[in-house]
């Protein structure tokens, strides 16, 4: 028979895949106070927490996992971007420049770092670093997508246009131009 521990690890990921946050957190809390001296779930909690607007508590596991996995790049990107989250934008940019020394070529780190930059409000640093992940008009069909969903919709038709000027026009960045087309935004 399971024990009352793995009862509450199983259910929590099960409610949390479910979309329920709140009860999975409280499932893990609970299964560590069955077993204090058993592996902490910190990379479960993590996320969690942070899913529910709880940051101090997000950061404070983060950094309990990397203390235990300092190279786990997934785990330093999804740390930064919850230090994104809680308006530690330095700290975030520390986060991803740490483990881009690690490694420099990596795509998700490098957007990680623009989407920082981009609330920050260092348009140019966003653009810059989504060009070198991902080359120049995919940086400004970033940007757009950023821009619109900030509501700076002038700016948007702006990264759109220098977009659609690329001789390898990507479908994406074609559909969204159109819908801009189709509201008389962008020519």
């Amino acid at each position: 028979m399971p024990s009352e521990r793995l009862l509450c690890l199983e259910t929590a990921k099960t409610v949390a895949r479910q979309g329920h946050t709140a009860e999975a957190i409280k499932l893990y809390e609970r299964a560590e106070q069955l077993d204090p001296t058993a592996a902490p779930v910190d990379a479960k909690l993590a996320p969690l927490y942070a899913d529910v607007g709880n940051s101090d508590a997000a950061i404070e596991r983060y950094k309990r996992c990397l203390l235990r996995s300092p190279n786990d790049i997934e785990l330093a990107n999804n740390f930064a971007w919850t230090l994104m989250e809680a308006g530690r934008f330095d700290q975030a940019i520390s986060e991803i420049d740490q483990a881009l020394q690690a490694e420099p070529d990596n795509v998700r780190l490098r957007s990680t770092l623009a989407v920082i930059h981009y609330r920050q409000g260092d348009h140019p640093g966003a653009l810059r670093h989504f060009e070198k992940a991902y080359g120049s008009d995919a940086a400004h069909h970033n940007l757009a997508i950023l821009d619109i969903d900030n509501g700076n919709f002038e700016s948007a038709k702006t990264h759109l246009q220098i977009a659609k000027q690329s001789n390898k026009l990507d479908t994406k960045t074609q559909s969204l131009a159109s819908v801009f087309e189709s509201k008389g935004s962008i020519r």
